[in-house]
């Protein structure tokens, strides 16, 4: 399996938690690359790797649902525009440190999101636990009926 076919593998059996830890980790793995060239004066590989992370924070910004919990999803947008525009000023003014306050909060977003995902599975795991422990106590539907005298019989009689 080549590594193009094993992360297409990974991306359509994901969960959509695990999709968007994914682009999370795809805008900080190039906001460090920026960050790196940046300081390393390379500004070309720099633009590069901003305009990749971009794409990626405009990615979760378009992936946000304002159905779902507006309060919520307004404060996440309002978070990753800062981070959006943070890239961008680094891009313009070639400034290191906007890409550093991106990361930082890329980074507190992803452990934040890796918690949820925790307490999801744990949360499912438990209910799972539950609905099998029910019915592990629940007696088959033949032992349930009363007790019936059987009586011995034979073909023959």
């Amino acid at each position: 399996m080549h590594a193009k076919d094993y992360i297409e593998n990974q991306v359509l059996t994901a969960t959509p938690h695990q999709l968007h830890l994914m682009v999370v980790d795809g805008a900080l793995r190039f906001a460090r690359k920026a960050a790196q060239a940046a300081e390393e004066q390379n500004f070309e590989q720099a633009h590069f790797a901003l305009d990749k992370s971009r794409d990626l924070v405009a990615e979760l910004i378009g992936g946000l649902d304002p159905a779902q919990q507006p309060e919520l999803i307004d404060q996440l947008k309002a978070l990753f525009v800062f981070v959006y525009e943070n890239l961008n000023h680094a891009d313009v003014k070639q400034e290191a440190s906007y890409i550093h306050n991106a990361i930082k909060v890329l980074s507190i977003h992803r452990e934040a999101w890796c918690e949820l995902i925790e307490q999801l599975q744990t949360t499912t795991t438990e209910e799972k636990k539950t609905i099998h422990s029910h019915e592990s106590f629940k007696r088959p539907h033949h032992i349930e009926q009363p007790e019936q005298v059987h009586e011995s019989r034979s073909w023959l009689t």
